[in-house]
């Protein structure tokens, strides 16, 4: 395992945890909020910098960090002069701004890592040329060999729909086993018109639930695959775009946090390694790990890419509709608007106590697994 992966993952969670916490300084200021700190670590302070009215420094605990915004701690008592400059005396826009701003500075930073990545190492896809025709299909002949079709055959239309991405191959032949389907293809410039006929195959049609199999037409063909570059612009809106995938992945593996419970505490009862998947999350340590094998794996982008996720994924969790997390602050700012009516902060501390009491529950379970049962290294 790569020391310099791990380096790198631990300068990544720091540099994300400042810019995360920059999100809310920039927004409060630029709100006329008053931000007191700015702290990357907790407890002890190691060093710290006045500049203004905020107390800039680093404390000894980098796991971290945070900004103190005026009025939002319940507890504390502000002069009746600074009083409209404290959080809760803006309107409910600016408060949102400011909540919503340390996510979104997760998902500005990850797509920034994609638009780099795909610049710099192009984007693998799947072109409408045959690459591969077998020569069986299950205990089967291969239907599109028997019908003629060869490797560098383009694919012009299925069933007289026009193709232009090989996406569109799949629905159009699983559903039509035994029956003939109506190929055209281009083959060293000219047009060729096929008939295939698909045959029955037990296969993996969700790649989410791959254990689901059902029985689906096919006729034995792959394409050609093919790493695509582009301008900035371009790389620019694939970062956009897998930024977009990756959010969607994440709002799932949250809820997944919540609903793996009993798998977490069952496998701390297990011995050897764990595989990765949504019902076996891994902590800090896990993470490390995985970006020193990523690195190890020799391949940049999987660490990269890895690392981009990772971004990701802590700014989805934060926006989680549960005190104290920003999410969970947004969510009382929305009933507050519903209702019409403030909501005393200090009646929301008993519901922080048990979400940080869950995190904290799950913070030691994982990283107990970490330590004493890693997860199967995903590069090799």
């Amino acid at each position: 395992m790569s020391l310099l992966g791990i380096a790198i993952f631990v300068f990544t969670l720091l540099f994300m945890v400042t810019f995360h916490e920059f999100g809310h300084y920039i927004t409060a200021r630029k709100f006329g909020i008053k931000v007191e700190e700015f702290f990357v670590g907790f407890g002890p302070r190691l060093f710290s910098r006045w500049r203004g009215e905020t107390e800039f420094g680093v404390k000894a605990i980098l796991l971290g960090g945070y900004v103190k915004i005026a009025g939002m701690n319940p507890f504390q008592e502000v002069p009746a002069e600074e009083l409209p400059r404290t959080f809760g005396a803006k309107p409910a826009w600016q408060r949102a701004i400011v909540l919503l701003a340390g996510s979104f500075t997760h998902f500005v930073l990850a797509t920034v890592v994609f638009a780099v990545l795909v610049g710099t190492t192009g984007v693998s896809e799947l072109n409408t040329t045959i690459d591969v025709v077998a020569e069986t299909v299950g205990d089967e002949p291969g239907p599109a060999l028997a019908a003629g079709l060869r490797p560098g055959d383009k694919l012009i239309s299925i069933s007289g729909e026009r193709i232009t991405e090989w996406e569109q191959v799949r629905p159009l032949i699983q559903p039509n086993s035994d029956r003939e389907i109506p190929f055209v293809v281009e083959r060293d410039g000219e047009r060729i018109s096929l008939t295939v006929v698909p045959v029955d195959v037990e296969a993996a049609t969700d790649p989410a639930n791959p254990n689901v199999r059902e029985v689906v037409g096919q006729i034995g063909v792959l394409p050609t695959i093919v790493t695509v570059k582009g301008g900035p612009l371009w790389s620019l809106g694939k970062g956009l775009t897998t930024t977009g995938s990756a959010i969607k992945q994440s709002v799932l593996g949250t809820g997944a946090i919540f609903t793996s419970v009993d798998d977490v505490f069952r496998e701390l009862g297990g011995s050897g390694e764990r595989e990765i998947s949504e019902s076996q999350p891994v902590g800090l340590v896990g993470a490390a790990r995985i970006a020193g094998q990523a690195t190890e794996s020799g391949a940049i982008e999987n660490l990269v890419s890895f690392l981009a996720y990772f971004i990701v994924f802590v700014g989805v969790i934060n926006l989680a509709p549960l005190p104290p997390l920003d999410g969970g602050h947004l969510l009382v700012l929305g009933l507050e608007k519903i209702t019409r009516r403030s909501i005393d902060p200090r009646k929301v501390l008993p519901f922080a106590g048990v979400v940080l009491g869950f995190l904290a529950m799950m913070t030691f379970a994982l990283l107990f697994l970490d330590l004493a049962r890693p997860v199967v290294n995903p590069f090799q």
